[in-house]
């Protein structure tokens, strides 16, 4: 059996020693230096607060554009690779063993919905596609979707071989894309109910994708290789960048610009809708999984070592 690439590929634990700060107890605060010796994989936005999921199930919240955390209450979970919500209260985790958990109030509990370690198919992205809809992916071709707002989840197959799906990208208006193993590339029109593979650029693995300001696409893998395409996919152009670290993760910035993280503390910023990036110092050569907009001017840095913050000034808008 192959091996995973990337985050999802790491499943670390975390060993607490009696000398150290114990593991925080569902509803407590996270010290900075239990927080420290973490693995986050993923965050989102809930409203004002920040979500982020990663080792051992933890899912933990912030409510200070991460100046502070405490662990949310959730049932034991392995890796915790993806976290997503259709509004402000309604969100939905997934990882390992297919495991797919749902919140009702923001993220302060999670009720365990979906699960099946028999399959030995980790869940590596998730997304509301409509209020009562949304699609979970991952490896070895794993596809599930639920039309009951993620109470029920049912298994679909839309490759003829395996390859590991990595990334479910919402372009709008009911336009999606995957992105996966060896140069996968999926698009659906109508809300996942079709897809319908595009001609790659790359033989190498996608780990995520992003939509720029003007509608462009922007996706993302192995080695820094990063590719734009100004046409819904049909064509993709190569986009040069200071990096050759593999590059897992991203997010739109309010003011439009668009960060790119990953490998070896790599950390890249475009302002020209993905035409060109450029790197951002992060201080560390330890793998990034996930940005995530702090406060004012901070970037918030998912990953191996918990979070990292990081200097991106935003640009303001003219008239603004």
């Amino acid at each position: 059996m192959r091996k995973l690439a990337g985050a999802a590929a790491i499943c670390c634990g975390i060993v607490f020693s009696a000398a150290a700060d114990g593991p925080p107890a569902p509803g407590a605060a996270v010290t900075a230096r239990t927080l420290a010796r973490l693995l986050l994989v993923d965050a989102r936005r809930a409203g004002s607060r920040i979500v982020a999921v990663g080792d051992r199930g933890y899912i933990l919240l912030s409510d200070d554009d991460g100046a502070t955390w405490r662990r949310a209450k959730s049932p034991e979970a392995p890796l915790l690779t993806a976290v997503a919500f259709e509004d402000a209260k309604r969100g939905l985790a997934v990882g390992h063993d297919a495991t797919i958990l749902a919140t009702e109030d923001g993220g302060e509990t999670w009720t365990k919905m979906f699960s099946a370690p028999a399959d030995q198919r980790p869940l590596l992205s998730v997304a509301w596609v409509a209020p009562s809809r949304a699609i979970a992916i991952g490896a070895y071709g794993a596809y599930y979707e639920s039309l009951d707002g993620g109470r029920t989840w049912n298994p679909r197959k839309i490759l003829d071989d395996d390859k590991h799906l990595n990334a479910l990208v919402d372009l709008g208006q009911g336009r999606l894309l995957i992105a996966g193993e060896a140069g996968t590339l999926l698009s659906s029109s109508d809300a996942g109910a079709h897809w319908t593979p595009l001609a790659s650029p790359y033989k190498g693995s996608y780990f995520g994708g992003l939509v720029a300001a003007d509608g462009a696409i922007i996706v993302y893998g192995l080695r820094g290789r990063i590719f734009r395409s100004a046409d819904g996919g049909a064509t993709w152009n190569p986009v040069d960048d200071a990096s050759d670290a593999a590059l897992m993760a991203g997010e739109r910035l309010p003011d439009g610009a668009l960060v790119v993280a990953g490998a070896m503390g790599a950390a890249l910023v475009s302002r020209d809708d993905g035409r060109s990036f450029q790197p951002i110092a992060t201080g560390t050569s330890r793998m990034l999984a996930k940005p995530v907009v702090g406060s004012a001017g901070e970037l918030l840095l998912m990953g191996e070592a918990g979070v990292r913050s990081a200097k991106v000034p935003l640009h303001r808008k003219a008239g603004s």
